[in-house]
């Protein structure tokens, strides 16, 4: 991954050609702007990845789930439609609407401040670079585990584009394209697009419509003024809508603590973990931006930059609730809309020995979320029909976020560096909620809210008669200053070490699906260090980390049994500890041989943590368990050969990954896991230079069936492991021409 992603000619800002040429003899340097600056990722003091957007056609890779399998201590899972991305075993605990990511996803420098965004489609991509550890200095919000930026191409000054179709198993059929060039001579355009349509990878075993397909279109025009050599802006228009019947939940296996409801009744779950019972699953999701980006020339070496960006997101989820056998017993339907500005100023000045960025940032959202969890009296003792409304709960919330941030390099000498920064974060959030309990009102889409009495304990309610609703207006806001401080000494120059200390904040909040009292902030204290080396005239890179994470007060989810909705509710547990070490390795033994292993090892432990086992009733103390999401060891290697042929270069490359057990409750239970599994990736790449370029792929070509997530169906029904299945073997074929 990390050879394919130096070959990328528009990373190292060669030329196509000359990239293609000398990537049989040596590894090429990869320019990032992770630190608000250009510089080479060798000569950038934190952990880093940077992937190429030709990497990502090459492989068939057109979302972050498949991308982030190969990237050391980066993991992601998915609920529902949601997408989860962890970072060295953080990231986003909570299925509550309301949660904000610990990740940060940004999109050419505009945050995305819903987890939805990472699901979405990548297409028409320069690069992506994922930074590993806390990120607040020089990043928006709630950067605690890392950021994940997303840089699309920008339009050229010569008329060029590429068009692109690959066809694959599923009936995949995927089209992309882009064109791009002057339209005077001081604006320039481009204009890119994606549509995706694949056929399932299981169908529903009681209306035998498909699971799991997929039917998305995207596009993104950008315009670039450049009046003069001092400034330039770029505006950015986006957007993407997907209507198939992706997420939901499959049943995995049975919980031994209890018995399945469903089962005892003579219903049936599906004998395939990738086909499902119940109602289909429906999902929309329209997503759409604007960016301005624009940078003056205040001076030499004084730049003023402005990010102004508006997003807005809207997902309407429904099907099965749940239960995910022939009963067609529960239904559930889920609405969540969010629409966010930012603003973000940047100044950055070169002073003799110092360099120096300042900014200011400021954020408003506002997001609503609702949800009715239909259930039929089965699960109580009565008849499989019909499904009442039961369970409602939702609100609306506003979210205004300010912050204040500064970072310097101070250059003591030639080789020795210095990087001091910090930020100030204020947040302020106000919600107003509601509960119900409705077993008066059958089950249907979008139906009005109950009004009324006290809900009566969950044992209490009876079919017919009751129905009631509260509500509640909260609001509360946290502030916090995050210092960090970086020395990195250049050895040679191919050789770099570094020391970081830093902190991260995520502010508090609320959860939508309860009534309940904000929670707390959480702080992440990192202590890293590592170097960077190049070596053998450029034949072996070794690029090599550690890290120790002092963790407070972070946020998890438990399951709340209390009246009038039971479901996830986030609390504080007291401390986590996390340590741990990565290697990205490129080697070119011989020319045109290239190999790259990346090596992760990562410990994680709850030091202070009491929950109650929802299953014995039981109140456990769970320090010493491992973080979810938060595999312990993780290794990936690829091997590839280039031939140069008279008419093309041909490589063929095959990688080969292995990832330890890996939790999904901080009960660590096994049956509430997923065992260490091993996956084999096949490419290959036929390239004639500035031409065209033919491509075919192979994913976890064993076809392993493993879980991306695993969570408890409600125990009244049995709380039968519900989850989402990885792909399954998948192959294609692209073809590439460019003008």
């Amino acid at each position: 991954m990390l050879s394919a992603a130096a070959a990328n000619a528009q990373e190292t800002g060669v030329a196509p050609q000359d990239a293609a040429t000398d990537q049989g003899a040596k590894i090429e340097d990869i320019v990032v702007t992770a630190q608000r600056q250009v510089s080479s990722v060798q000569q950038t003091p934190l952990s880093i990845t940077a992937i190429g957007g030709d990497m990502l056609k090459d492989r068939g890779i057109a979302n972050l789930d498949a991308l982030t399998r190969a990237i050391p201590n980066v993991s992601f899972s998915r609920i529902g439609g949601d997408g989860r991305i962890f970072i060295r075993g953080i990231g986003i605990e909570g299925l509550d609407a309301s949660t904000d990511p610990r990740v940060a996803v940004y999109t050419d420098d505009v945050i995305n401040a819903r987890s939805q965004a990472a699901l979405a489609s990548l297409f028409d991509i320069n690069r992506i670079e994922v930074l590993r550890g806390p990120q607040g200095t020089l990043y928006g919000r709630n950067a605690t585990a890392g950021a994940v930026n997303i840089i699309s191409n920008d339009p050229t000054d010569s008329l060029e584009g590429y068009a692109s179709l690959t066809a694959g198993n599923y009936n995949l059929i995927r089209a992309e394209g882009a064109i791009s060039g002057p339209l005077s001579d001081t604006v320039s355009a481009r204009l890119a697009f994606q549509t995706n349509d694949r056929d399932g990878f299981g169908k529903n075993i009681v209306t035998g419509n498909p699971v799991d397909n997929e039917r998305s279109r995207a596009v993104r025009a950008k315009l670039r003024f450049e009046p003069t050599d001092k400034f330039h802006l770029t505006l950015t228009g986006d957007y993407r809508w997907e209507k198939d019947a992706s997420g939901g939940y499959a049943y995995v296996r049975p919980n031994p603590f209890l018995a399945d409801v469903n089962v005892a009744k003579g219903f049936a779950h599906a004998a395939s973990r990738r086909d499902r019972g119940g109602l289909d699953q429906r999902l929309f999701m329209e997503n759409y931006g604007l960016t301005a980006n624009a940078t003056l020339n205040l001076a030499d070496d004084v730049d003023l930059t402005s990010v102004t960006g508006y997003r807005h997101l809207d997902q309407v989820s429904a099907g099965n609730g749940g239960d995910d056998s022939t009963a067609v017993s529960t239904a559930i339907d889920l609405n969540t809309k969010s629409d966010h500005w930012s603003q973000e100023l940047r100044l950055s000045l070169k002073k003799g020995p110092v360099d120096l960025v300042l900014g200011g940032f400021y954020f408003h959202e506002k997001n609503s979320f609702s949800l009715n969890a239909g259930v039929s009296p089965l699960f109580f003792g009565g008849t499989n029909s019909p499904i009442y409304q039961s369970f409602g709960q939702g609100g609306t919330q506003k979210t205004n976020a300010y912050a204040a941030f500064a970072q310097a390099t101070i250059h003591a000498t030639d080789k020795l560096g210095i990087d001091l920064g910090a930020r100030y974060s204020y947040e302020k959030r106000d919600i107003s909620r509601y509960n119900q309990l409705d077993f008066v009102n059958l089950y249907r889409l979008n139906a009005p809210r109950v009004v009324g009495c006290v809900a009566p304990p969950i044992t209490g309610f009876v079919f017919g008669v009751t129905s009631c609703s509260s509500s509640g207006v909260d609001g509360a806001s946290w502030s916090s200053f995050d210092p960090k401080a970086t020395i990195h000494y250049q050895f040679s120059d191919r050789v770099m070490a570094y020391a970081t200390y830093s902190r991260g904040f995520k502010s508090g909040g609320f959860d939508f699906t309860q009534l309940k009292p904000a929670f707390n902030p959480e702080r992440l204290t990192n202590y890293e260090a590592g170097i960077k080396a190049d070596m053998f005239d450029r034949r072996l890179r070794v690029n090599l980390s550690g890290f120790y994470y002092d963790y407070s007060n972070l946020q998890i989810t438990i399951v709340n049994l209390e009246p009038p909705t039971p479901g996830p509710v986030t609390i504080n547990a007291a401390k986590a500890r996390l340590y741990g070490a990565e290697a990205e390795i490129t080697a070119v033994p011989v020319d045109d041989l290239r190999l790259s292993f990346n090596l992760a090892w990562l410990h994680s432990e709850y030091l202070e943590l009491f929950d109650t086992n929802i299953y014995t009733g039981q109140v456990e103390n769970l320090a010493g368990n491992q973080l979810t999401s938060a595999p312990k060891y993780k290794l990936v290697g690829e091997a590839g050969y280039t031939f140069h042929a008279g008419f093309a270069d041909i490589t063929p490359r095959a990688g080969l990954s292995w990832t330890s057990r890996v939790q999904f409750s901080q009960f660590n239970y096994d049956f509430q896991s997923q065992p260490s599994r091993w996956e084999l990736n096949l490419y290959l790449d036929i390239v004639r230079k500035n031409d065209w370029t033919i491509s075919a792929y192979g994913r976890n070509v064993t076809n392993k069936l493993y879980f991306l997530t695993n969570v408890p169906d409600s125990t009244w029904s049995g709380a039968a492991m519900l989850g989402q299945a990885a792909p399954p073997a998948t192959y294609g074929l692209s073809v590439t021409k460019q003008f």
